[in-house]
């Protein structure tokens, strides 16, 4: 039997595609496959100009070993300058640069970006948040009985958790330093059998200045395990009905 080498959410022809963490975890429910898709690695991303903004890549690979591809996909915390919103792609360079009162408590835009893969990767990112470097790499070996690769279900799962978990931007509190460190950490505490590179300097600074954000590592991971839970009885009550 040959299946298409589509995955909904990872894989596909449609482009740019931006979505909020709920709706990309709500696109791989209806799915098979993402479960099969690993993260091969993530990179912690910082913006050189401007106001610095921080933001993670993850790269998954395809469920099939026989396709040579892997899925690159940018994942954001910013205000949301429209809370209603109207599904077009809001570019991530403007939103960080929004610094008035009502950013310091606002609805968040927490996004994932389902990216081309026919772009120079570099580039393209260039186009969306300027001058920017790594700060660190995350990577992921094959599982084995002691290390254990993340599955794009997984990550969407955690996504949704730690979206939820505070909803409101807060400029002082829960910004895009707090995402992009929310996620690298509870990944870490939540999969074992990374290895990760050397630090960069630069992380949760603006212009040399520390940047305050909350802790929220532990109480996200405690979130995360009932989520899952939940998650991977709606899948299955989602394929159930599908079979019917």
């Amino acid at each position: 039997m040959e299946f298409s080498t589509e995955v909904p959410g990872l894989f596909h022809t449609l482009g740019e595609t931006q979505l909020d963490v709920a709706d990309w975890g709500r696109m791989l429910l209806y799915s098979n496959f993402p479960s099969r898709c690993v993260l091969e690695r993530l990179t912690f991303c910082k913006a050189t100009k401007g106001k610095q903004h921080e933001f993670i890549v993850l790269y998954f690979r395809h469920w099939n070993a026989s396709v040579p591809a892997t899925a690159r996909l940018v994942v954001d915390r910013a205000p949301n300058p429209s809370p209603k919103g109207n599904g077009s792609f809001i570019p991530m360079m403007y939103l960080s640069d929004i610094t008035s009162s009502s950013a310091l408590r606002t609805s968040a835009f927490d996004s994932v970006l389902i990216t081309p893969n026919t772009v120079h990767w570099e580039t393209y990112l260039r186009t969306i948040y300027g001058p920017y470097k790594e700060l660190c790499t995350l990577t992921f070996s094959a599982p084995t009985s002691k290390s254990v690769c993340p599955s794009a279900s997984q990550i969407s799962v955690l996504l949704f958790v730690i979206s939820r978990h505070a909803p409101n931007y807060h400029l002082c509190k829960f910004q895009c330093y707090w995402f992009a460190s929310t996620i690298w950490e509870t990944i870490k505490q939540l999969f074992p059998g990374y290895t990760e590179t050397a630090w960069n300097r630069g992380r949760s600074r603006c212009h040399g200045v520390k940047v305050d954000k909350a802790d929220s590592v532990e109480v996200v991971c405690k979130k995360y395990t009932d989520e899952w839970t939940r998650f991977e009885n709606e899948a299955e009550h989602t394929r159930t009905q599908q079979i019917l």
